[in-house]
């Protein structure tokens, strides 16, 4: 299936990349669940691998892995909701006998086991993901993640000229004779390069929370252009070197 004519591709891009740990595999995974339907993306870094099902794929294998039971393929696809998503959005598993892992093969394809229970009796399901087509991986997330450094870079270059200005005005007063009321209120001079360090070195776990509604902040109005392809966007182009507050890419 081409990933730019797939009807789910825009939903899932505004959904956030999730850090989830299988087995002590660390991973990054964006799922999404529709009513009998399914699409996740997983990556370490290295890959990044996709599966996507419809109803009836997803009853064929519930019903290949589940024998015993007998069910629609809503309610297998309810039972899966409940168990998986917790798991792949990084609130970790549902429940004392929800269970998870994960097996790379040797294809390179890569394969997460899940067993829980649905009335009374042992449930079984399995991803069965490959990898992703580079131009799904530049939809989802290489090219939002340019979008984003690019607006940051250029919200904190906004930010820096602020301050400057800012030292600039308070100087004039300064020399005017004005002077601060309260002690405390006095800052030093905005220096870029002790900045730029110190904030590097310190762990500013808010900022990265920061990013994820930047990022689908990003995603929402990219949406209708990255399911696209290339040569379609604002302008009627992909520019990141000329990117402004009103195009992205």
């Amino acid at each position: 299936m081409n990933p730019r004519t797939d009807p789910a591709e825009d939903v899932l891009l505004q959904h956030l990349w999730h850090p989830v740990s299988i087995d002590g595999c660390q991973l990054l995974a964006k799922s999404w669940f529709g009513e009998t339907a399914y699409r996740i993306l997983l990556t370490d870094m290295n890959c990044v691998w996709e599966e996507r099902m419809d109803a009836v794929a997803i009853e064929s294998r519930a019903q290949g892995l589940n024998r015993r039971l007998r069910a629609s393929v809503r309610a297998f696809f309810s039972h899966l909701c409940e168990v998986a998503q917790p798991c792949l959005s990084g609130g970790g598993q549902t429940g004392d006998e929800a269970q998870i892992s994960v097996r790379r093969w040797e294809d390179g394809n890569i394969t997460l086991r899940l067993k829980s229970e649905l009335a009374g009796l042992p449930f079984y399901w399995e991803f069965h993901c490959s990898p992703a087509p580079v131009a799904l991986v530049c939809v989802q997330l290489v090219r939002p993640l340019l979008a984003m450094s690019r607006l940051l870079q250029r919200q904190v270059e906004h930010l820096e000229d602020l301050l400057v200005r800012k030292d600039e005005e308070i100087q004039d007063y300064r020399e005017n004779g004005a002077t601060l009321s309260r002690e405390r209120l006095q800052t030093d001079i905005f220096d870029k390069q002790p900045y730029t360090e110190d904030f590097i070195e310190k762990d500013h776990i808010s900022f990265f929370e920061d990013l994820n509604l930047e990022y689908v902040s990003v995603c929402v109005f990219l949406c209708p252009y990255l399911c696209q392809g290339p040569g379609v966007g604002p302008s009627n182009h992909f520019d990141i070197v000329s990117f402004d507050h009103k195009t992205f890419l």
